[in-house]
């Protein structure tokens, strides 16, 4: 494996796990957010009630939108540095 590859597959590590952990950060945000919102007012925490279920619409609806954004966004610039790089190859052969 080349020098080039190696320091590419492990830049591209180091962002995988950063924005894991930036997704589990983000979610307990908007789980707290979610209870300042819908407060939990009874005891009885077994069985779910209509806050809980707005609770869960706010944590993760914005979880959803980030990582398809996110995926939408690194598959074009994947698919642009592909096709760069083998229209660069065609031209050289």
């Amino acid at each position: 494996m080349k020098k080039t590859n190696f320091v590419v597959i492990f830049w591209l590590l180091i962002a995988l796990i950063s924005f894991v952990v930036f997704l589990m950060n983000f979610y307990s945000l908007f789980e707290s957010v979610s209870y300042v919102l819908f407060p939990v007012t009874d005891n009885n925490t077994y069985s779910p009630d209509r806050n809980q279920l707005f609770r869960d619409l706010i944590t993760t609806i914005p979880m959803l939108i980030i990582v398809t954004l996110s995926f939408i966004i690194s598959l074009k610039q994947g698919l642009k540095a592909y096709d760069s790089s083998n229209s660069t190859k065609t031209t050289n052969l």
